[in-house]
């Protein structure tokens, strides 16, 4: 029986440009990414700004906060206690209770986002029937998100700041010279003034217990003061830039913008913002909206970010997680730009594994993401134009005759049996599961991994039929030349070695040498899952029938059977702890999809189909339903999931959830 575990969620906005905004549910920080404005630019350089406010709020004599923060030896103020009910979706809303003479205080807080600025927005509604004075201290990070200030920073850092007033509009500015970044802080209620000052230690236990620096200083150099009437709201823009004037039309105009993108969305019955009659989450549309929202939080105007906070974009997370597009309509467009963006990156046929942020640290450490690409391109080829199909298939081609030639790469092609293979001994972690100590890979996976013979057979597949249809019977591309008629010969021959993998009843995770490695993993899944079966129907009900008794759970497939003395059930501790548990057993939601697909490959009756799907997506749904995950995330303990672990909102997972949804959607 699943175990009932008590955490604290976590809650997250994005923008268009990979900026976010990102806190628990108590809004205590506990991680060093969490904060109200993490400014992103085009290249995915991001820069953490304000981390929170100190909000202190007077009625009748009475003072009272919103705010808790973690300090060394004490959690301060007590504003977390006084939270009666939070929603994480659409946005961020809490509710506040407190008592000031006698009189009860209800106070609501709201954090949104822009979409297309780096910009936040907060709102203070006040429900009670009092006059309340207000005064927040908003607290400046100033920083790169992978780094903290440390314990003195701010006493000998060069810093600029200054208030100005334009109209009705109240704001406050300040500058880091030597991170080159600044912020500012506009409302048109109350006085922001000068008022400097630091907070010292702010302590992240998040980042304690997973090894990395937790201490740091944050300025706060304002003090916004103010009243806010009964029924009335405050209003609060967090920005990286200064507003353009009149300053008073700009920022109407903004928060009319923020507030518009949300409007949409169903809020939940007791969403402490709903002001007039409820509305109900539960409702099955509502909850396919509120999905295609968490999958569209990860795109940019030209890419998708792998997951939040700390990754950028990768090459094979974002093939994967375009499938999660795929599904919308009006995406075509989408589709081509990422496609074509990756299609120019191409290197020796290799897509970029990873790429850094502001273009530091890519690298093309992957056997399967060019492959991925393949598959992707040929499964949006007939929505393609024909220019545009042409244009995709060159990049295609020329990653195909890479694998098949090209010898400087760390994987090259068996002359015998046509299989790919990863060369012997070297120290890259090329397959999904790429977990290093050090420059020593946990899972190497050398030889002939599964999952990337059955994507070099569904390559080879789709660029023989992509070619046929173009009428292409001569592939040419950086000096490598094969001809169209080949590829029948490479099919049967890939799909005729392919039979290697299966055995005694299991399909074998890879070939080392001439021996196959008999570990249970997920790999078979995702290599039946794909659109060319290089196997018969049998043999992928063996699959389904293994992969359901080894793998599955309510939260995804295992990456390793717990009958392996290999097997690690709990994913936490420092970072070598992690690394060493991430692929050996540890639970991933992202492989429910190839879980999925390789459902509706087996099972005909479509009540039965449909059965299944559900309780893929059962669990999960219930969490974010009932407001307990506002995103979903990267990976989960193997032994009793329940608790979300890596990075809380993680792109190809929420991929996996939306695409099993329109599967259920095409059954009924």
């Amino acid at each position: 029986m699943q175990k009932v575990r008590n955490f604290i969620p976590e809650w997250i906005l994005t923008n268009r440009f990979g900026g976010y905004a990102l806190g628990s549910a108590d809004l205590i920080n506990r991680r060093k990414y969490h904060g109200l404005l993490i400014a992103s630019d085009e290249g995915l350089r991001r820069m953490h700004l304000v981390s929170c406010v100190e909000e202190k709020f007077v009625c009748r004599r009475s003072i009272f906060f919103l705010n808790s923060n973690r300090y060394p030896d004490i959690l301060y103020p007590d504003g977390a206690e006084h939270i009666q009910r939070v929603r994480l979706r659409p946005f961020p809303a809490l509710l506040y209770s407190f008592n000031a003479g006698g009189k009860s205080i209800l106070l609501i807080k709201e954090i949104l986002m822009s979409e297309e600025r780096n910009v936040t927005l907060l709102r203070y509604t006040n429900l009670s029937g009092e006059e309340i004075e207000f005064l927040f201290r908003y607290k400046f990070s100033l920083r790169d998100h992978h780094h903290v200030n440390h314990p003195g920073t701010y006493d000998h850092t060069v810093k600029e700041f200054d208030t100005f007033a334009s109209g009705k509009v109240q704001a406050g500015w300040v500058r880091r010279n030597d991170a080159g970044c600044e912020a500012y802080v506009y409302s048109r209620t109350g006085q922001i003034v000068q008022d400097p000052m630091i907070f010292r230690n702010n302590t992240y236990t998040t980042e304690q217990e997973r090894g990395y620096d937790a201490v740091e200083d944050l300025l706060a150099p304002f003090l916004h003061r103010g009243l806010v009437r009964p029924e009335g709201c405050v209003k609060v823009l967090l920005s990286e830039r200064v507003l353009k004037e009149p300053m008073r039309r700009t920022m109407e105009q903004i928060m009319e913008e923020i507030e518009e993108r949300y409007r949409s969305y169903a809020l939940p019955q007791d969403h402490p913002a709903l002001l007039r009659p409820a509305q109900q989450i539960l409702r099955k549309q509502e909850y396919k909206k509120l999905l295609v929202l968490l999958m569209d939080e990860f795109r940019t105007h030209k890419d998708i970010v792998a997951g939040f906070p700390w990754f950028s974009a990768w090459g094979r997370d974002t093939m994967i997680s375009l499938e999660g597009f795929m599904v919308l309509d009006e995406m075509i467009d989408f589709l081509y730009t990422v496609l074509h963006a990756y299609g120019q990156r191409i290197r020796n046929g290799l897509l970029p594994n990873v790429i850094g942020e502001d273009g530091k640290g890519t690298n093309f450490d992957t056997v399967d993401a060019s492959l991925w690409y393949i598959v992707r391109v040929y499964e949006c080829f007939g929505k393609m134009s024909q220019e545009r199909r042409k244009e995709l298939f060159e990049y295609c081609v020329a990653i195909l005759l890479n694998y098949r030639f090209n010898d400087s790469l760390p994987f090259y092609f068996d002359e015998e049996d046509f299989l790919i293979s990863i060369r012997d001994g070297i120290s890259l972690a090329l397959t999904w599961m790429d977990a290093k100590i050090g420059s020593t890979p946990i899972t190497p996976r050398y030889g002939k991994p599964v999952e990337i013979n059955a994507l070099w057979y569904n390559s080879v597949c789709a660029v023989r039929r992509m070619a046929q249809e173009l009428r292409k019977e001569q592939l040419s591309s950086g000096g490598y030349t094969l001809s169209w008629n080949v590829l029948e010969e490479y099919e049967h021959t890939i799909r005729e070695s392919m039979g290697r993998f299966f055995g005694g009843g299991i399909f074998y995770d890879r070939i080392e040498g001439d021996r196959p490695v008999a570990e249970i993993r997920p790999n078979f899944v995702i290599a039946c899952a794909l659109p060319f079966d290089f196997i018969d129907r049998e043999r992928l009900k063996t699959a389904l029938t293994l992969a359901r008794s080894k793998l599955f759970t309510p939260f995804g497939l295992r990456s390793l059977s717990k009958d392996s003395p290999l097997f690690s059930g709990t994913y936490g501790g420092n970072q070598e702890a992690r690394d060493r548990a991430y692929h050996q057993g540890t639970v991933w939601t992202w492989l429910f999809l190839p879980y999925a697909r390789l459902l509706k490959k087996v099972v005909t009756d479509s009540n039965d189909l449909r059965g299944e799907l559900e309780t893929c997506r059962e669990q999960i749904h219930r969490e974010i339903t009932e407001g307990r995950l506002a995103s979903i995330a990267e990976v989960w303990d193997g032994e009793d999931p329940g608790i979300p672990k890596g990075a809380p909102a993680q792109g190809w997972s929420t991929a996996a959830l939306l695409c099993i949804e329109r599967m259920i959607d095409e059954l009924e």
